[in-house]
Formats: structure tokens, C-alpha cells, sequence
């Protein structure tokens, strides 16, 4: 299952380290990390493209229980299946003339 996950971190020393032990502890692999200090925040802006194959709901919920933790969205990347071959027939297309 693949997540995406925003989280709004007090910017304290190992806050990121520790939401990413949480996240491994939960059997999630970071795919895609990003992290942003808006301006002179306190805070700091991350995004997590995690794979794993446990609940992820269970993550969210580690997560927020975390002290640096402010604020944490989640979103299931579902598989997107392509309906352009299912749509058409394989045979080949008839010449033009």
C-alpha cells in the first residue's frame, strides 16, 4: 500500500528523527521525503511517500501521539488501473482507404 503523508513538526532537535522511527517501527519504507521551515517558523513542513503493507491508520495514529508532532493528513494512494486496453479490442485496425 502506498501513503502520502503531510505533517507539520514543531523544529525541535530529533523530531524528524523521530517521526521516521515511528514510521520504520511500523513496517512503512520512506519512498519520497521532503521537508520545508516556512520562514522564520518554528515549525517545519514535511512530506512522506511511504510503501508498506500494514494498516496505515495505525501510523497516523503513532504519529500523532508524538509531542513535535502539530498536525498530521494521510492519503491512500490507491492503484489506478488503465482503462484504455480494456476499452478496445485487440484485433487490429482495418486500413484506411
Amino acid at each position: 500500500m502506498k501513503v502520502f503523508m503531510q505533517l507539520k513538526l514543531f523544529n525541535r532537535e530529533g523530531s524528524l528523527e523521530r517521526v521516521l522511527g515511528v514510521v520504520r517501527l511500523r513496517g512503512f519504507q520512506v519512498t519520497e521525503m521532503a521537508a520545508h521551515q516556512p520562514g522564520d517558523s518554528e515549525t517545519l513542513d514535511v512530506t512522506l511517500k511511504l510503501n508498506g503493507q500494514r494498516e496505515s491508520e495505525n501510523l497516523k495514529q503513532q504519529l500523532d501521539k508524538l509531542y513535535d508532532v502539530e498536525h498530521v493528513e494521510m492519503f491512500i494512494m490507491a492503484p489506478v488501473k488503465s482503462a484504455v486496453m480494456s476499452n478496445f479490442s485487440r484485433q487490429p485496425l482495418a486500413a484506411a482507404g
